[in-house]
Order: structure tokens, then sequence, then C-alpha cells
């Protein structure tokens, strides 16, 4: 794996996901920037699998 240096990206969203992440960073203590950071390496919920032996 190659390290990339920081980069800086702007990103436009709906008013909607705004204010998940608004509501989101006032929740954890942080800004905006910080509640995406969190929800990008929150880890994902595993799936529970189907079992249809019947």
């Amino acid at each position: 794996m190659t390290d990339h240096p920081p980069t800086r990206r702007t990103v436009e969203v709906d008013a909607d996901v705004y204010d998940v992440l608004a509501r989101t960073a006032a929740s954890r203590d942080t800004d905006v920037n910080g509640a995406l950071r969190y929800l990008i390496e929150a880890p994902t919920p595993r799936t529970v699998a189907d079992d249809d032996e019947d």
C-alpha cells in the first residue's frame, strides 16, 4: 500500500445529509468534518445470514 499525501476535497451534499452530519457532529462534540470522518471510519455491522433449511 502506498502512502498518499493528505488532500483537501469539497463535497456538496443535500440539506438533509448536512442535517445528519450536523447532528452527528453535535452529539460527538466535533465539527461536520469530524462527523464525516467518524461516519466513514465507523465499522459496518455484520449482516445475519439467512438459513433456509426447512
